[in-house]
């Protein structure tokens, strides 16, 4: 079936989905019109592959990871890099597979061309089977080709129009046994190679996946960007950081008048059914809204953040390709940007089909110890609600006890949506991306 999502008219909770997705729209896409390949033969790579403390032997090329499984108590990664950029970030790529090791990851890296979004997933989908399911997670680095998938959104209130959006989809890399089509009358509105509207079968999620992108358009500014990535991610995991285990809230969505008013949307966000409890609540937490009352401003907020509060910081603003909130990639790339965890609400900040996009600023500015920079593609609402509770709720709890960011992620999308979320599946998970590394822990 098209992937067409009806929606019950809630008030609350269509308040908070619809002041998620009003965001702004910003700039155009150049994109040619290319026959779909879905139908063409698959060729695989093959791929280097480290047991764990041991750095893959990447002069032979031979070794063919479908025969290979996991020793066993490890589990596995896939490290994917654009052949152009490879070489350029070999010493620094080298550590982070030494490093992933330690960690107890059994590595398999490939900088094999990938012609098509096909390609990859294929490749990725069977080193999933042939390991007999123990790859975690993938890294997709440089310029690898984009899938991308279409959705409608209908209200039950005749009153809100339905909403489409086309948006890049790394959920086609991570839901390695769903499948993804087009119907027989389905044209990209984007004119792009590989767009689906059909998205159906087993939709949890098998593996997570982290993006190191493409900085600026730029395969020079790209190789320094992740040579500087690999550099900082190493410092952290060797506890270099001094950032404190502490929960950063900038909140834009709402302003206090009165003490009343302060009092309210504090505890709303401290505790409240949509907070990041248990982070939001604990004792060393800033939250910063606009409250004329308290003399607190928003701005407060970004200053925290550029002195190295909290090391996982959220934004819930409005956004753009090139901004979230009030603070925008000239800010970024000028200012301090001191977290681990970087997550923002603002529409579009992590749409990649833009050069000079919002979230690659956030991981790669020279300003910046940003790690993990999460967002989405296009406009959104969030990741929903689960018989689990609040998806912040669910991340924040998986991460205080220790989990990877990857786990955290996989475990709320495999747990099953409630309504009215569970009628807006692709709305929330289709768009998602997470720059940088899932495997890191709060606690390194």
């Amino acid at each position: 079936m098209k992937c067409v999502m009806k929606i019950r008219y809630i008030p609350i909770i269509l308040a908070i989905l619809l002041s998620l997705a009003a965001c702004n729209k910003q700039g155009t896409v150049d994109l040619s019109t290319t026959d779909s390949p879905l139908t063409e033969p698959v060729t695989l790579p093959t791929a280097t592959q480290a047991s764990p403390n041991q750095t893959p032997d990447t002069s032979d090329q031979s070794t063919n990871p479908e025969t290979d499984i996991c020793p066993p108590g490890t589990a596995a990664v896939a490290i994917i890099i654009d052949p152009d950029i490879v070489d350029s970030i070999r010493s620094g790529l080298t550590q982070f597979v030494e490093d992933l090791g330690k960690q107890g990851f059994h590595v398999f890296e490939t900088s094999a061309e990938f012609p098509t979004a096909v390609e990859l997933r294929t490749y990725l989908s069977d080193l999933y089977l042939s390991t007999e399911k123990c790859l975690k997670g993938a890294y997709l680095i440089g310029d690898l080709p984009h899938a991308y998938q279409w959705f409608r959104v209908e209200y039950a209130n005749p009153d809100i129009p339905p909403s489409e959006q086309e948006v890049i989809s790394f959920q086609y890399y991570a839901d390695l046994d769903g499948i993804f089509s087009a119907s027989a009358d389905y044209t990209s509105p984007g004119d792009h190679l590989l767009s689906f509207d059909i998205h159906e079968g087993d939709l949890d999620w098998e593996i997570w996946v982290g993006v190191l992108p493409v900085y600026k358009g730029d395969n020079t500014l790209t190789t320094q960007a992740i040579n500087n990535y690999f550099e900082r991610n190493h410092a952290y995991r060797q506890g270099e950081y001094n950032l404190p285990h502490a929960y950063l809230e900038i909140n834009e969505f709402f302003t206090a008048a009165t003490e009343a008013e302060h009092d309210q949307i504090g505890e709303m966000l401290r505790s409240g059914q949509y907070a990041w409890t248990p982070f939001s609540n604990a004792p060393n937490t800033q939250i910063f809204f606009n409250s004329s009352t308290a003399e607190m401003t928003v701005e407060q907020g970004y200053s925290a953040l550029s002195e190295g509060v909290a090391d996982f910081t959220g934004v819930k603003a409005h956004g753009s390709w090139f901004s979230s909130g009030r603070i925008n990639i000239d800010w970024v790339e000028s200012n301090p940007v001191q977290t681990v965890i970087f997550s923002t609400s603002g529409c579009s900040a992590g749409n990649l089909d833009q050069d000079d996009n919002f979230l690659s600023s956030v991981l790669y500015s020279p300003t910046s110890l940003v790690l993990v920079a999460w967002g989405t593609t296009s406009e959104s609402g969030g990741m929903g609600k689960n018989k689990d509770g609040f998806y912040g709720h669910n991340v924040a709890s998986d991460l205080a006890e220790g989990k990877s960011f990857g786990e955290a992620i996989l475990e709320h999308v495999n747990t099953p949506l409630v309504h009215p979320y569970a009628d807006s599946r692709e709305l929330h998970y289709s768009l998602q991306i997470f720059l940088g590394d899932p495997s890191l822990t709060l606690f390194p």
